[in-house]
């Protein structure tokens, strides 16, 4: 099968500013890593040294109850006992879902923990409100408990065992093939022997149920992190599309800074460098007639950087199609490919970690 024929179903939004990204950031901070990979994102320096702000993977997928949907906002792969080991006391944790495609209408949920693994949920009215912005209090919970607040919504948070799986070693391998300008050999794959490295790892997860009379037909949901800073807050991350800045952005620092600053309607710069990363991929895999148009094409469907969700129907994320993401997906090989343009198989066994009523992911302790 090849992808030199295939149409991508494409989303297209618009923007109404772009991130500053200078000579420098684009040319200036091009230096591969040799860090084993710490999470799925492989993300800035200052968010792997605070790993409790690290965001890791989100999904977007109907309920179990009707007329709802789920959102889940995966941080942290290395989950503590204590405070402020699994989720910081410091940070707002912002889940944004806006009901239309310049991100005026909507809502963004905001929890903030404290010291008592207590959370307190917020929610604003603006899914792109100024960073720092929490609206109303809609209720409280408890880290590892449910919780009911007002509007019929649902809250979960704690520590739980991670669903993402993932063959690190031959995507390192992959990744040496790109920078040294090799032809991709997709026989890289098969020298994980089937073990994913996130086999055992916990994370901590926030899950929202809410109600569909609160959203639109369509969703395009992306999640924040927000730090104090000053009189005001900073924001220090930025997730939507799984992998997006650890496979398209890994090379830079700079720019996986950028992103992390941005918002949707910001995004548009970065949208180039997103195509040539799948251009070049593409031409040294062999798998496209025009390489270059089919990284713009790919670019046209990652940027702006959101999970885009037809509310009530079943949720997939694929390389033809994505469709908000369930918990089910083999989001690496879809991912790449996308990037290479052929269809890849990371030759790893779906762990299946999630079940299928709330909270959907698998609770467990830690120490």
């Amino acid at each position: 099968m090849s992808f030199k024929k295939m149409n991508f179903k494409k989303m297209h939004f618009k923007n109404k500013g772009v991130i500053a990204v200078t000579a420098a950031i684009i040319s200036g901070a091009c230096l591969v890593s040799s860090q084993a990979l710490a999470s799925h994102h492989f993300e800035t320096t200052f968010v792997q040294k605070n790993p409790t702000l690290n965001q890791s993977d989100n999904y977007v997928f109907a309920s179990e109850r009707p007329d709802h949907t789920v959102f889940v906002m995966d941080v942290s792969v290395t989950p503590e006992a204590g405070e402020g080991g699994i989720f910081s006391t410091d940070a707002l944790y912002n889940i944004h879902v806006s009901s239309d495609e310049t991100f005026e209408t909507g809502h963004t949920f905001t929890l903030d923990f404290n010291e008592d693994n207590q959370f307190t949920v917020y929610q604003s009215e603006t899914p792109n409100g100024d960073v720092g912005t929490v609206g109303d209090e809609i209720g409280e919970g408890t880290i590892g408990e449910a919780s009911e607040l007002s509007g019929g919504i649902k809250v979960w948070a704690g520590a739980i065992q991670d669903p993402f799986y993932g063959n690190s070693p031959s995507l390192g391998l992959l990744r040496a093939q790109l920078n040294a300008g090799q032809p991709y050999n997709p026989d890289i794959w098969a020298q994980a022997e089937g073990t994913s490295i996130f086999v055992g790892r916990k994370a901590g997860s926030i899950v929202l149920d809410v109600p569909n009379s609160m959203l639109g037909s369509t969703t395009r949901t992306f999640m924040t992190t927000s730090i104090p800073q000053g009189d005001g807050w900073r924001q220090v991350q930025y997730s939507a599309n799984p992998l997006f800045s650890h496979i398209m952005l890994f090379e830079n620092e700079a720019l996986k800074v950028s992103h992390d600053r941005s918002r949707p309607n910001m995004q548009n710069a970065i949208k180039p460098i997103v195509a040539a990363r799948v251009s070049r991929a593409a031409t040294l895999a062999d798998s496209q007639e025009d390489p270059i148009k089919y990284g713009n094409e790919v670019a046209d469907m990652l940027v702006p950087d959101v999970l885009t969700y037809e509310t009530g129907t079943p949720a997939t994320y694929s390389a033809a199609e994505r469709n908000g993401r369930p918990l089910d997906d083999d989001a690496m090989s879809e991912v790449l490919t996308m990037l290479l343009g052929t269809p890849t198989d990371q030759k790893i066994e779906n762990p299946k970690l999630y079940t299928e009523s709330f909270p959907y992911v698998i609770p467990v302790s830690v120490e």
